[in-house]
């Protein structure tokens, strides 16, 4: 019920928008026709004839005639139909031409997040709103740290995100661990996991002198991409130290619950055994996001005649070397979380 209604919210609220929003309501479709460029690269190209009824602003209520024009490839474009709600852009001063800039998609985000909630307390119940929360705390912490980044105009990015970073370990683990001693334990082998593998990273970029870095190809750069690539490092590393962190230290708690004579070099070895097992897939699901987010852009890149090294450094180069870094930390971070548990978890001497 409250999904139908937040789906029916998303068609009706074009007025909550500064922006003019409109929603198509016929389409023409013209013939596709071959299209090559100087590379020698050929697609097929549809031009459309899209009829649109504004939903808001002064104009709501009229129709309007505007195009589109899309490729079959959909590398940059895309084709329109009936009943979509588009974001428009007027073309002149008396708002008589205007143009498509986007698609209007929060009903399909409502309906994403209505089915994570879902299930998160169909599943976890109490635990799972207070993962809720604790997305909705750290986007919030997020939205300021960019907005005071903003406010500097990045002089102290990575000052800003430093403290994020510090931040994002204590409100996350305090909302899913509780008050208790594998709190303490995860939070500080989480913040030293990250820092050292932040250190290292910087370490080898001075002796390397950053060579073959290229942070302009850091995507939507409107700043110094250098500290913003920086930046990223550090958040990146931080996710899956954190999930590692709290898996381990939360086990072994339970150990020193169930069995309270374990003695503490058990509790180590246990802690280093838990961390071996689950450093494969965590390093595998970076590879692996890695991967899913530079695979369309090295399509695109490859399919224009560009070879794959220079695909690589253009597109996979600063990912991989984010991944690496990621990596590190969360081997670093085995042996740290086992040697904080044995002293602040307890255990036989």
């Amino acid at each position: 019920m409250t999904g139908a209604f937040a789906l029916l919210v998303t068609r009706v609220n074009a007025g909550w928008y500064s922006q003019p929003v409109g929603q198509i309501t016929a389409v023409h479709n013209g013939a596709a026709k071959k299209n090559t460029d100087e590379h020698g690269n050929t697609d097929m190209q549809t031009h459309q004839t899209l009829t649109v009824k504004m939903l808001n602003s002064a104009q709501r209520g009229r129709s309007f005639t505007t195009g589109n024009t899309f490729t079959r490839s959909g590398a940059v474009d895309q084709p329109y139909r009936t009943g979509q709600q588009v974001f428009i852009t007027w073309q002149n001063n008396t708002h008589t031409k205007l143009s498509i800039t986007n698609q209007k998609r929060d009903t399909v985000i409502v309906l994403l997040a209505w089915l994570v909630v879902v299930m998160l307390m169909a599943i976890l119940r109490w635990r799972g709103a207070v993962a809720i929360f604790s997305v909705v705390a750290n986007v919030c912490l997020f939205l300021i740290a960019i907005q005071l980044e903003l406010l500097q105009y990045g002089a102290s990015m990575l000052w800003i995100f430093a403290i994020l970073t510090v931040l994002f370990t204590i409100v996350t683990l305090l909302l899913i661990l509780g008050w208790k001693r594998q709190f303490v334990v995860a939070s500080v082998a989480t913040l030293a996991g990250t820092f050292i593998a932040y250190g290292i990273f910087i370490l080898v970029l001075h002796l390397t002198g950053e060579e073959g870095l290229h942070y302009e190809a850091v995507a939507y750069t409107v700043q110094q991409p250098k500290p913003i690539f920086w930046a990223s490092i550090m958040i990146g590393a931080l996710g899956a130290i954190m999930d590692e962190t709290s898996d381990i230290s939360s086990a072994l708690a339970q150990i020193v619950v169930e069995t309270p004579t374990v003695h503490r070099w058990q509790l180590f070895r246990s802690g280093m055994n838990i961390g071996r097992e689950i450093v494969g897939p965590l390093i595998s699901i970076l590879f692996m996001i890695f991967m899913a987010d530079t695979f369309p852009m090295a399509v695109l890149y490859l399919d224009n005649g560009n070879s794959f090294a220079q695909t690589f450094t253009w597109t996979m180069y600063l990912g991989m070397v984010q991944s690496l870094v990621s990596a590190i930390g969360i081997v670093i971070t085995v042996p740290l979380t086992s040697i904080l548990s044995v002293f602040w978890l307890g255990g036989r001497r």
